[in-house]
């Protein structure tokens, strides 16, 4: 039997919010922040203007708790 994975919520909070209404599953906590890293890297590397003070995203689990919040950067250098 397939154990049920946790869903997450990567939620973009800041200037411009965006509300992740489907989700990701994801093995733990630990995944999910990765997961937001990921999404937080990829946001400000095709969208630079995006980076800047308060612009992040906030991890959530099913349970509505926020786990971490990632800011928004960029993957060039």
């Amino acid at each position: 039997m397939l154990a049920h994975m946790p869903r997450y919520f990567f939620h973009l909070a800041g200037e411009l919010p965006a509300h992740d209404v489907l989700g990701h599953e994801c093995a733990n906590d630990d995944e999910a922040r990765d997961h937001g890293s990921f999404i937080a890297h990829r946001i400000g590397t095709e969208k630079p203007a995006m980076i800047r003070e308060g612009n992040f995203i906030a991890v959530v689990d099913d349970s509505g708790k926020e786990i971490a919040q990632m800011p928004l950067a960029s993957t060039t250098v």
